[in-house]
């Protein structure tokens, strides 16, 4: 009996080896036809980078974290006032990106993503007579350095 199964077992492993190897693939193709939607090769191409730092329309840049300064608008335990702190934000400074975090029992607003202290100075200045009180906090940042982006890390004109 032992065999019998040996045997079975050897010619099923036989059979289904031909047959994964009847299932090559064809070198052409052509008989494919994709429909995609033209906006889906607009993201893809975003997605392969041809090299490190360089995307396939040509724009150099990549985003990423790292150290710089953020500008705190508010500090304290009243989440209302700090929802409402950076919705008003977000209406006067769209292109700013807005950052609310708790770390008990203190609700921050904080908005910009600034490589420099200088930079975010200069954003202080235009900002302090709409908030206070206003301050400079060195916070992990998003670099975004794609060459039609800068919104993201330089203050608004």
């Amino acid at each position: 009996m032992k065999i019998l199964v040996s045997i079975f077992v050897i010619v099923v492993v036989c059979l289904t080896g031909n047959m994964v190897m009847a299932q090559e693939e064809a070198s052409d193709s052509s008989g494919v036809i994709i429909h995609a939607d033209p906006r889906l090769a607009m993201v893809t191409a975003f997605m392969k980078p041809k090299s490190y730092g360089t995307n396939s329309s040509g724009r150099s840049g990549v985003i990423r974290s790292g150290r710089g300064f953020r500008v705190q608008i508010y500090n304290g335990n009243d989440r209302n006032k700090a929802i409402s702190t950076k919705v008003d934000f977000m209406r006067r400074h769209p292109n700013v990106p807005t950052y609310m975090s708790y770390i008990q029992p203190q609700f921050r607003v904080k908005v910009g993503n600034f490589r420099s202290r200088g930079d975010a100075q200069k954003f202080v200045q235009q900002i302090s007579a709409n908030y206070s009180p206003v301050m400079v906090v060195p916070d992990i940042i998003v670099i975004n350095t794609f060459k039609d982006d800068h919104q993201y890390y330089k203050a608004e004109n």
